[in-house]
């Protein structure tokens, strides 16, 4: 199935940056740990309100300050985010997203949890208002959305042979088919990138964009081998090594087949949002939580998660699709896992079947259809700190 540009994949809801949300949440957002505990109290009073309270820190600086900043304001901007309660500790914090939320179009209080008086009855008031902010989004129109319209997040974990066979090829066809349509994919995870580095040079738009990428793989090596070990030549997870892989190479090889054959159009900084359609490498750890926070941060409305051994991450923000090839795990993980690929291995199936599965479970989604990420409320949104505050 061929799907172009024109062809519509299912509904949505249309921002006024031009973004379309899968999801129309309303979100209880707490900016600083703080307030967590009593942002996720308020939230569970009001039916449907999806909690955000990452345990974001005070004291930060520099770079570490900056990105916390940035990546605050991406999750109010976020499109799948109809409205938002964000609470913050001091007056001053709230005056300062309260502007920066003018120009996002859509509802949002700023609440000081200082500015209150008494814990029931700071509770109480963000409980209310997250009721209004519901009542608001009731009567929301929705759109047709279209494969141009979408930023897909790619991710793998818990890797084994079945991944390079199955999953993550899956993902790369329908990539080519998302690109070829004026979307946008981000595929992160730096260290999964060592030993491709041939695989990046022949398959960027330009000289220049390679560079910057193989300049983000350089600064991972470097990093990596701080502690004296060549991670090229070793696998750093434990569930990898049972499943029978045997270096970050080998890994490497499989994991690059989420790409396809499409060629990258831009190198991201850690939740950068790209600026033109296609295919972007984005700079992450590869603790899956903190690379799915960047990409999801940048803009990606889903992500397709591929695997071989189960793993239980998740983004509350996207949508998270889990697609594995592996029988045992399909059969050990049936609640967790959204498409079963493993056909592919004994030939009953192929790569365009999967990938046309793919764009039909998206349009699903769209429509309402909750993944099994969603079901359990797997997920975690963390961010990478360079030096801990003294």
């Amino acid at each position: 199935m061929s799907t172009t540009s024109h062809d519509p994949i299912g509904t949505g809801w249309r921002r006024t940056d031009g973004r379309i949300g899968l999801r129309n949440h309303v979100i209880a957002f707490s900016t600083v740990a703080l307030t967590d505990r009593i942002t996720t109290l308020a939230a569970a009073r009001v039916k449907g309100v999806l909690p955000i309270c990452p345990a974001f820190q005070r004291g930060l600086r520099g770079a570490d300050d900056r990105l916390q900043t940035n990546m605050i304001k991406a999750v109010i901007a976020h499109p799948n985010v109809g409205a938002a309660l964000v609470v913050t500790h001091d007056r001053a914090a709230a005056q300062t997203l309260q502007a920066a939320c003018k120009e996002l179009g859509k509802p949002i209080v700023v609440l000081s949890l200082i500015a209150q008086a008494g814990m029931q009855s700071a509770q109480d008031a963000m409980a209310m208002h997250l009721q209004n902010l519901k009542a608001e989004l009731a009567d929301s129109q929705k759109t047709t959305l279209h494969l141009s319209d979408l930023t897909v997040a790619l991710e793998c974990g818990g890797s084994d042979a079945t991944s390079a066979l199955a999953a993550n090829p899956s993902i790369g066809r329908f990539v080519d088919q998302l690109i070829a349509a004026g979307g946008t994919a981000v595929v992160s995870e730096t260290a999964e990138f060592l030993g491709g580095e041939d695989v990046i040079r022949a398959q960027s738009q330009s000289e220049e964009i390679a560079k910057d990428i193989l300049g983000y793989l350089r600064i991972e090596e470097q990093m990596m081998q701080s502690d004296g070990t060549d991670y090229r030549g070793v696998n750093p997870t434990a569930e990898n090594i049972e499943a029978g892989l045997s270096t970050l190479t080998e890994k490497t090889m499989g994991a690059v087949c989420k790409i396809g054959n499409s060629h990258f159009a831009g190198a991201l900084s850690f939740g950068q949002r790209p600026q033109v359609a296609g295919l972007h490498f984005m700079h992450t750890p590869f603790f899956s939580p903190t690379s799915l926070t960047g990409m999801v941060l940048g803009g990606a409305q889903v992500t397709l998660f591929a695997m071989g051994v189960y793993n239980p991450s998740g983004l509350p923000l996207a949508p998270t699709i889990k697609i594995c090839g592996n029988p045992k795990t399909l059969s050990d993980w049936p609640d967790g896992i959204d498409l079963d690929v493993s056909e592919i291995v004994t030939g009953g199936s192929d790569y365009d079947d999967a990938a046309n599965t793919i764009l039909k479970l998206i349009g699903e989604i769209a429509d309402g259809e909750l993944t099994r990420a969603e079901q359990w409320h797997e997920g975690q949104i963390i961010i990478p700190v360079s030096q801990l505050p003294l």
